[in-house]
């Protein structure tokens, strides 16, 4: 059984963080702090019992919190973690849940250095606000952490330890790969399904008849309901990528019209195929493990070692439980220990990290 964190400070009382907090109180935490300039919110969240205490600035929230939660909008990170940076306790760790990461790193690596480390739930709703949120959010949910060269172990240990407590699987990237896939595998179909509503009012058919749609035009469009103030600036940090993935969605969509344009119906039966196939094949059941296997390898003492593996591991989709680097009384050198869920997932690691150069000793842990 996973452990409970003591002395949490969420910073910011909407879905997510409010989420946070049920789940960490349904965990066995006893301290989450809450803090939100929304009074409202934060009242909504005491009363839910997702916070222990309200507290009436940042100041206030983080003191003598040992891990710090930023659940603001992503276009107020940066400014906050300036201000956890002045107030909280030089051995805290921070993280947040946003869901763009290349800029949130670097404006909360400037400020936080070694502490901090980047993290992205992959669960939410189209509601929003404290009255939404849920302990059972992020159960099963992938957990992604984007730690770079400055990263500590200890942030990154307390970040996984997080996603543990919360019943989510975490997972390691790089910032900017996680923009990119985040940009394919929410940004766009959070603008395709805004479109798609935004064509539909617009047709010459009467905006009443829309109550007429079916399940299909409603499960796509579902999440067209979300929050526009939180996409914007969600859509501005991650601009370059989501850009990127709508020149994309083009192209199918060019394809499509030219097709039926045509009349080109076996070109248009393939594309329909391939996107079959590969929907199918998209959402498995998860592998559930009853193994854990504990890699060991010996390090130099040098930035990026954490990331280069974490991210290794995050490549292959293995969830590292746990990590911990036991530094040589030497100097220099140290060992990276690892407890990587399953057999398979370890196996490929252990193989990835050999091809790497690492010398990689292996033990398996029954559970």
């Amino acid at each position: 059984m996973v452990r409970p964190i003591e002395n949490v400070a969420v910073l910011g009382a909407g879905l997510i963080g409010g989420s946070v907090g049920l789940g960490l109180r349904a965990a066995g935490t006893q301290a989450v702090t809450g803090f939100d300039v929304d009074g409202d919110a934060l009242r909504i969240g005491l009363a839910r019992g997702a916070f222990t205490a309200a507290a009436g600035s940042v100041a206030e929230a983080v003191a003598g919190a040992a891990l710090v939660i930023l659940a603001t909008p992503v276009e107020a990170v940066g400014s906050v973690a300036s201000e956890v940076a002045r107030v909280a306790a030089a051995d805290a760790v921070v993280t947040d849940v946003g869901s763009a990461k290349r800029h949130v790193v670097d404006v909360c690596e400037a400020a936080l250095g070694e502490r901090f480390v980047g993290g992205h739930p992959m669960a939410g709703s189209e509601q929003r606000g404290m009255s939404a949120a849920s302990a059972d959010l992020f159960e099963d949910a992938w957990w992604i952490l984007t730690p770079t060269a400055t990263t500590s172990s200890d942030a990154y240990r307390t970040a996984a330890l997080l996603a543990g407590t919360l019943r989510a699987r975490p997972v390691a990237l790089d910032p900017a790969d996680h923009d990119r896939v985040l940009a394919q595998l929410s940004h766009l179909p959070q603008l395709a399904a805004s479109a798609l509503v935004w064509a539909a009012v617009a047709s010459e058919e009467k905006e009443s008849h829309l109550g007429l749609a079916a399940t299909g035009f409603r499960d796509v469009t579902r999440i067209a309901a979300s929050d526009p103030g939180l996409w914007v600036g969600i859509l501005e940090a991650n601009r370059e990528a989501v850009l990127e993935s709508l020149r994309g969605l083009q192209d199918g969509l060019e394809r499509v019209r030219k097709d039926l344009a045509e009349g080109d119906w076996e070109d248009l039966r393939a594309f329909l195929a391939s996107a079959r196939s590969a929907r199918l094949g998209l959402f498995g059941k998860p592998e559930l493990h009853d193994v854990a296997v504990a890699l060991s390898m010996p390090v130099l003492d040098r930035p990026g070692v954490l990331a280069e593996v974490t991210t290794a591991a995050g490549a292959l989709g293995a969830n590292i439980e746990d990590l911990r680097i036991v530094h040589s009384t030497e100097g220099g050198r140290g060992r990276l220990e690892l407890i990587v869920a399953g057999e398979g997932p370890a196996t490929a690691l252990a193989e990835a990290l050999g091809g790497l150069g690492y010398r990689v000793e292996r033990d398996r842990i029954d559970t």
